[in-house]
């Protein structure tokens, strides 16, 4: 999904802008570092979770131990973050590009080699 698809169905949960962030391809998409992406990732903290569980139905992820599947609508990693690690872009909180970076290094997926590159050239002219 395309930018404006991809922050209509992000409205469409109703989620507290305050209380979530978004992670992986959301988060590359909005800072126009690709063109689009195949799904909605957003990060939640334990608390939140168990408040967005009374309104909304989840399945747990093969992926990954604290990953949530909400219908076809998004992923949710349930973890704590520290706020500091949060920007706003497009008025949407988005994880860092840095901590993402981090993230896809130590994981070390092929999947996620081009996007290294292109988040390290980005944040290499932001330095500058």
């Amino acid at each position: 999904m395309n930018k404006e698809e991809y922050i209509k169905k992000l409205d469409s949960l109703n989620l507290d802008k305050n209380r979530y962030c978004i992670i992986s391809g959301g988060t590359m998409l909005l800072y126009g570092l690709k063109p689009t992406t195949e799904d909605i990732d957003i990060k939640v903290r334990p608390d939140y979770f168990e408040e967005l569980k009374s309104i909304y139905e989840f399945k747990k992820s093969p992926k990954y131990d604290y990953l949530y599947e909400l219908e076809d609508k998004a992923e949710v990693a349930v973890l704590d973050y520290d706020d500091k690690d949060v920007r706003y872009v497009c008025g949407y909180p988005v994880e860092s590009l840095e901590l993402q970076l981090k993230w896809m290094i130590e994981h070390n997926r092929e999947k996620d080699q081009e996007k290294i590159k292109i988040i390290k050239d980005f944040l290499c002219k932001e330095s500058n």
